[in-house]
């Protein structure tokens, strides 16, 4: 009896290998048994972190102390629609 199995794994290829040479006699079995310990599902697990404790908080330096209350962007533009309409106009060209 012969069996084919194509392994994409390299390093699961290398264990088989290593499973086959040191049985004397390989079962169907035993093959099963070998193929179905890499499917196990181990679930992860891992402590989450109480957000409380590892939160920090952000500070903004604000280095520039300019005035900037006065400042329009913008504020040129008397047609707006017009303004729009040409700009509009440039870009699809």
């Amino acid at each position: 009896m012969t069996i084919k199995l194509k392994i994409d794994n390299p390093d699961m290829e290398e264990q088989l290998m290593q499973f086959v040479k040191q049985q004397k006699e390989v079962t169907l079995e035993a093959l099963k048994n070998f193929l179905n310990s890499f499917q196990k599902k181990d679930t992860i697990e891992f402590q989450k972190k109480d957000p409380k404790k590892h939160i920090r908080k952000r500070v903004y330096i604000d280095e520039d102390d300019e005035d900037l209350s006065d400042v329009k962007p913008y504020a040129h533009i008397e047609d707006s629609a017009k303004y729009i309409h040409d700009l509009r106009r440039v870009r699809n060209r």
